[in-house]
């Protein structure tokens, strides 16, 4: 079965719907995964694109991406690498209002029994 690591345009395009033509593209690769075709791999350092593009560049709310990249995180014909850590990160980033790569950098640590070493306020309000 063929392998695919996806970028972040791909997924961006699929939700947004603002290139119809890359909107086309990528979802026969999202069928086709889905189909068990091919498998497509979202990387950590993607999903972390994914979430600052959609704040920084498309100004969308902290409920609207928590929803689209949630919706990634369930889909189960993609392989999401750290799927459960970025789940929890997911729902800190929202519940918390805290960076979303501060929230993964507390769990990937948490799941090594490490600390963070960091002068980031961020990291006391998910140890509260």
């Amino acid at each position: 079965m063929p392998i695919y690591y996806i970028d972040a345009n791909y997924f961006l395009r699929f939700i947004l719907k603002d290139n119809l033509a890359q909107w086309k593209i990528a979802n026969n690769y999202f069928e086709k995964a889905k189909q068990e075709k091919i498998k497509l791999v979202f990387l950590t350092e993607v999903i972390l694109e994914i979430e600052y593009v959609m704040r920084k560049v498309y100004k969308l709310n902290r409920k609207l991406i928590f929803k689209y990249i949630s919706t990634l995180l369930i889909i189960n014909s993609f392989e999401v690498i750290d799927r459960e850590v970025l789940k929890l990160a997911l729902l800190t980033y929202l519940d918390k209002n805290i960076d979303f790569v501060d929230a993964i950098l507390f769990y990937k640590s948490k799941n090594r029994q490490a600390e963070v070493l960091s002068f980031d306020k961020d990291f006391d309000k998910m140890r509260s």
